[in-house]
């Protein structure tokens, strides 16, 4: 009689479709791996809904994708009253109850053989709890803000250690991410780093611009940590010597959007900035193949996915020197590095592709080459790597 395969309960905050960022095309990612693997793959997708919180056994729209089961899970939000907070208010309270609640009742009917959760908190503070509970391996994956930001929250930092120490095996995006991890709790024994993957580019970049206006992009859910105004600073810098524009692919935090907007003002760049909105990820190589250069001014990253596919497309990148940038960027070979949070060497990189053709063609030639060497085939292989070391299954 045919062993039945294992079965995984892969929860998540981001998810494709409904997501685009560089989340949710990792977990997305990892649970084909894990189906090709021949694992039963549940994904638990949560989000908080507002008004009234819905009840248990209407929360959760299940529907297939390709050979997953995706569970559309919605929770609701704790209600406080317009009052002086009582001792035992809290907003997330009900989030968090609601999301535990979920997966015990899924638990209930599935009887899940393992749960891999993606972000720290709130995903894997409470899948910690519901497996330690159910007496079930949990293996975590630490992905960039879920430590570079809730870590230096007091009252999220107990929840992400809880989160590491309820953890069987953590899977970081970058060496940096764990080592700041095993800053609060030991987890380097039980901790691997794997690194994310980018499919070869049909597109090409396309050279340096014919005309005199030197474009350059930057993509991304644009928030504190993409490091936003100081790449408007160097284009401010870079425009006193020549002309020089930047398109900005994707959306901007609502509470970041004063910022951006001080700072179009500050520096007098409001006229050389394109805001593009969000480009369809199909559409992404096409628009960066356009460009004369692509810029990733983060202050704080993990294994940024948008800068290996401007790498693959060949197009010349500036990046600054976080997370995983150190391993994906040689720098001077496949492209620039720079220190984060300074926007004169971000306008220094700038200048010398601007100034020199040749050194663009160049750096952009070999980041092509390079992003061949983080295929989906390794991370395949190391994910399913990681698994198999919690579960016995071929």
């Amino acid at each position: 009689m045919p062993q039945k395969a294992k079965k995984i309960c892969l929860v998540t905050p981001e998810f494709p479709p409904r997501n685009y960022g560089g989340l949710s095309l990792t977990a997305g990612r990892v649970a084909d791996y894990l189906s090709t693997a021949g694992l039963d793959i549940h994904v638990v997708h949560a989000t908080v809904v507002e008004g009234l919180p819905p009840l248990l056994d209407e929360n959760d729209r299940t529907r297939r994708h390709n050979d997953l089961i995706v569970h559309e899970v919605t929770l609701g939000r704790e209600a406080i009253m317009e009052k002086q907070r009582d001792l035992w208010d809290c907003p997330h309270t009900l989030s968090l109850v609601m999301l535990y609640e979920s997966l015990e009742i899924l638990h209930r009917r599935e009887n899940f053989n393992a749960f891999l959760s993606f972000f720290l908190y709130p995903i894997g503070y409470v899948v910690g709890l519901a497996a330690s509970r159910f007496d079930r391996p949990h293996l975590s994956c630490v992905v960039g803000n879920d430590i570079k930001k809730y870590l230096f929250s007091p009252e999220k930092s107990f929840l992400c250690k809880s989160a590491l120490d309820n953890s069987d095996r953590v899977v970081f995006l970058s060496h940096d991410l764990m080592e700041l991890a095993h800053a609060v709790t030991a987890v380097k024994e039980k901790g691997s780093v794997i690194l994310n993957s980018v499919q070869p580019s049909e597109e090409k970049w396309k050279g340096p611009s014919a005309d005199h206006t030197f474009t350059i992009g930057c993509a991304g859910i644009f928030k504190h940590a993409k490091g936003l105004p100081y790449l408007l600073k160097a284009l401010a810098r870079l425009r006193l010597t020549g002309q020089a524009t930047l398109e900005l692919a994707g959306e901007t935090r609502d509470e970041e959007i004063p910022i951006r907007e001080f700072w179009l003002d500050r520096v007098s760049v409001r006229d050389a900035v394109r805001l593009l909105g969000v480009v369809p990820h199909d559409r992404l190589p096409a628009w960066l193949s356009g460009l004369d250069a692509f810029v990733l001014p983060s202050v704080s990253e993990g294994c940024p996915n948008v800068l290996m596919e401007a790498m693959a497309v060949g197009l010349p990148c500036v990046a600054s020197q976080v997370g995983a940038t150190e391993i994906l960027v040689e720098d001077g070979l496949s492209g620039l590095l720079v220190p984060y949070g300074d926007s004169d060497s971000l306008t220094e990189a700038l200048s010398r592709l601007r100034a020199n053709p040749e050194l663009a063609v160049s750096l952009g030639r070999a980041a092509r080459e390079r992003m061949r060497l983080f295929s989906t085939e390794l991370e395949r292989r190391e994910w399913t790597a990681v698994l198999s070391e919690l579960l016995d299954f071929p």
